[in-house]
């Protein structure tokens, strides 16, 4: 009676797992976001005017994750690849999903959630290598290599995440995240579609200035341009995860059980 007493207990246990446990675990893999920014809205969103023929803010330079991870944050603050300071298309400038190990600044993907149900189960983040420098219409001085200094910011190093709780502030709860030199919330996205056929992943809504641009005089909640992020879901089945629990159940309930016969 005893020696079923003991099978039964990690059965029953393994039993309740099985009904307690999503359908599936998943995660992503490859794709990447696409950001649409509105110079007129961007310029709008600060309130800053040193040279009333420059925008207030405006981007001067990006980076694509290639470019970013082989360079230093001087190097990113002061690398042309295109000539001058004048303002650049902010239109399709793409941010890459970094895969689970990454080598150099970038910042990993370890986001993963219940297909079911993405936004309620929503864990972890995406990793998107790239990077953005803007110019900002403050005073600045010139370097001896002619620079014009003390008028730029960059940002990249992006993590995406999800947190129902910044959702009650208007938002959707979704928000990308800097992480060169600190972590800040630079744009909350807004009217957020999140959209899953298949195997295949999309969020499209709208990038709004984050707590992050705050000390750098921006309005924050302003919409300032659009973007869309399509991705691969990699479905991990649950019995994977099952049968590993499973066998620890086992291992830990043999052991509990033979140090109550020592």
């Amino acid at each position: 009676m005893n020696y079923l007493k003991k099978l039964v207990s990690p059965a029953a246990i393994a039993l309740l797992a099985i009904s307690s446990f999503p359908s599936f675990a998943s995660s992503i893999s490859g794709g990447a976001m696409t950001i649409n920014f509105d110079s007129t809205a961007l310029a709008a969103a600060f309130d800053h005017e040193t040279d009333p023929n420059r925008p207030a803010f405006y981007l001067e330079e990006y980076f694509d994750r290639s470019a970013y991870e082989n360079l230093s944050n001087a190097e990113i603050l002061s690398t042309h690849f295109i000539a001058g300071t004048d303002e650049i298309s902010g239109l399709g400038r793409e941010l890459t999903v970094n895969g689970s190990v990454v080598t150099g600044r970038n910042k990993a993907t370890d986001f993963s959630f219940d297909t079911t149900d993405i936004e309620g189960t929503a864990s972890g983040a995406i990793g998107l290598g790239g990077a953005f420098r803007y110019r900002i219409d403050v005073p600045f001085s010139i370097n001896e290599e002619g620079d014009e200094t003390g008028n730029r910011t960059i940002i990249g190093d992006f993590t995406l995440e999800y947190d129902a709780a910044r959702a009650i502030k208007g938002h959707s709860g979704w928000t990308l995240f800097n992480h060169v030199s600190w972590r800040a919330d630079v744009f909350d996205l807004d009217n957020v579609i999140v959209d899953q056929t298949g195997d295949a992943l999309m969020l499209s809504g709208d990038l709004a200035i984050g707590e992050g641009f705050d000390h750098l005089g921006g309005s924050v909640g302003a919409i300032v341009g659009d973007f869309s992020l399509q991705t691969s879901v990699v479905p991990v089945p649950a019995a994977v995860w099952l049968f590993a629990s499973g066998l620890a159940g086992l291992f830990v309930s043999g052991r509990n059980n033979k140090k109550v016969v020592v």
